[in-house]
């Protein structure tokens, strides 16, 4: 994210200060929620999910969130949430 678009690392920092500055809580991954992904992608043979991904299943599952926003095709593939 830094460094993807013209001065990324000045926006990427902006954003950060803003967000730690609003309240938007931020969902920290467990050590239970990573032995859980690392499971899920075990488990899910056929896919390619990343590890980013199958922590985001998780996190999103142990959460109760069932709709997501993701330009991701891994999330419709997953077929456990609603995405938009």
């Amino acid at each position: 994210m830094l460094n993807r678009v013209r001065q990324g690392r000045r926006k990427a920092l902006a954003f950060l200060d803003a967000l730690a500055q609003s309240e938007v809580k931020v969902e920290r991954c467990t050590e239970q929620d990573e032995r859980a992904a690392i499971a899920l992608i075990r488990a899910h043979k056929d896919k390619s999910y990343s590890l980013c991904d199958a922590l985001s299943f998780v996190v999103m599952e142990r959460l109760g969130v069932g709709e997501a926003i993701s330009y991701d095709a891994d999330f419709r593939s997953y077929g456990r949430f609603l995405v938009h």
